[in-house]
């Protein structure tokens, strides 16, 4: 990747991303990381990289764009794949209730503890918008970003001098930056598909895509309108429209049958015409969904089964999350929290890079095959290190005290 690191920096950027994959702790502090290298530094050393060190996420984030892009086209190129699926969502990593001086963390809004409208739920923690990208079996978690809250940043705009505060960008732009840093690197022989939830169906986000002649296939609210009417309103006006079946294959590998009805039309501020999907998952369903594919050209058959190729974005929430430690710093900084998440991603995409170089002969065809695998190679290792110094020293005990006796 050709970092610009100082030899101490990349030190500390190394063992904490190889630490994060090899503890099996439950909280992965620094502290805790720490604790599992052998003839580690003071665990402050490594709070200090975050804290103080003159390095910046970005110092990792775009060689590491670089690296992957580099790879995914090279692979296109090899593979005569020319579609790329980019995948577009957000995370929010929990904290706990009681934490509240930490810059990043704050009481957002949670999708998943919501009961509709009437019933919100928050949860204090970090959230980040990331992109994914997928050509043919190769995918990699391209960039992120962290996200506050615009009462956030002005809270913490007033402790700060002008040179260094922070500036409050909505998800969407956010998510339009990345994609934008993506269009500079990519070929134009490649076809994409830009793929995101409804909370991402901006018209502005719509209209960059089909700026750059990328397509997108989205889910869409029932409140937006095509040709002046409301897409709730839709079903009623198509009730002796006849239902198209459509056949997905679900993450557990179920089959799945899903009632779906197509019209195509403009919605409300967008100058192209645009194809959308109503899915119900049987006759009696009253609260169908709603889909959005720029590509004309396409069915609901194959519409449906590309919005699936999103599902991988949220295993890859779970593994930074449940496996990488990314909501487990405990760092105060706007900054140094941004640092860590780019450590965090480090880890995951060397996890990535080795599922997609794996030989056959390794079985590696998930990142959990290859944390295990890894952590199995720094067991090897250990254990003939260990034996083989053992043996020069014809005494056991200054090997147990070496890679065993470790501080608590």
């Amino acid at each position: 990747m050709q970092l610009r690191l100082t030899k101490p920096q990349r030190q500390h950027v190394l063992r904490l991303a190889d630490a994060l994959i090899v503890s099996e702790t439950r909280h992965k502090t620094i502290a805790s990381l720490y604790r599992v290298i052998v003839e580690a530094p003071d665990s402050s050393n490594g709070a200090d990289s975050l804290r103080i060190s003159p390095w910046t996420a970005d110092d990792l984030r775009t060689p590491l764009r670089h690296f992957i892009v580099t790879d995914v086209v090279a692979y296109a190129h090899e593979a005569d794949e020319r579609t790329l699926y980019v995948s577009l969502d957000d995370s929010l990593g929990a904290k706990d209730k009681g934490t509240r001086h930490l810059d990043a963390v704050e009481y957002h809004h949670d999708h998943t503890k919501s009961q509709g409208k009437k019933h919100p739920a928050y949860t204090n923690g970090a959230v980040h918008v990331e992109v994914r990208l997928e050509l043919g079996n190769r995918s990699y978690a391209y960039d992120w970003r962290l996200y506050l809250r615009e009462k956030t940043v002005r809270r913490l705009n007033k402790q700060r001098v002008p040179a260094q505060r922070l500036r409050f960008r909505k998800k969407t732009t956010l998510a339009q930056e990345m994609l934008t840093e993506l269009q500079q690197l990519l070929p134009p022989d490649l076809q994409v598909y830009v793929l995101f939830d409804s909370w991402y169906a901006s018209n502005r986000l719509l209209k960059f895509c089909r700026r750059q002649h990328w397509h997108v296939v989205c889910a869409i609210k029932s409140n937006r309108k095509l040709d002046e009417q409301k897409l709730a309103q839709w079903p009623q006006a198509l009730q002796h429209q006849r239902y198209q079946r459509v056949q997905l294959t679900a993450p557990d590998q179920r089959p799945r049958t899903y009632l779906v009805r197509a019209l195509q039309g403009k919605l409300t501020k967008l100058p192209f015409t645009v194809c959308v999907l109503i899915s119900k998952r049987h006759h009696r369903d009253k609260h169908p969904k709603y889909f959005l594919c720029t590509d004309l050209a396409l069915s609901a058959q194959q519409i449906l089964p590309i919005y699936q190729k999103r599902w991988p974005i949220e295993v890859d929430n779970f593994y930074v999350k449940q496996h990488l430690g990314l909501a487990d710093f405990r760092v105060q900084s706007y900054e140094a929290t941004e640092k860590w998440y780019a450590v965090v991603f480090l880890a995951l995409a060397f996890l990535q890079w080795r599922v997609n170089h794996a030989p056959a002969e390794e079985r590696l065809r998930s990142v959990a095959d290859v944390v295990r695998h890894h952590r199995s190679e720094h067991a090897r290792t250990l254990l003939e290190t260990a034996c083989q110094e053992a043996a020069k020293l014809t005494d056991y005990l200054p090997v147990f005290k070496r890679f065993l006796c470790q501080p608590t």
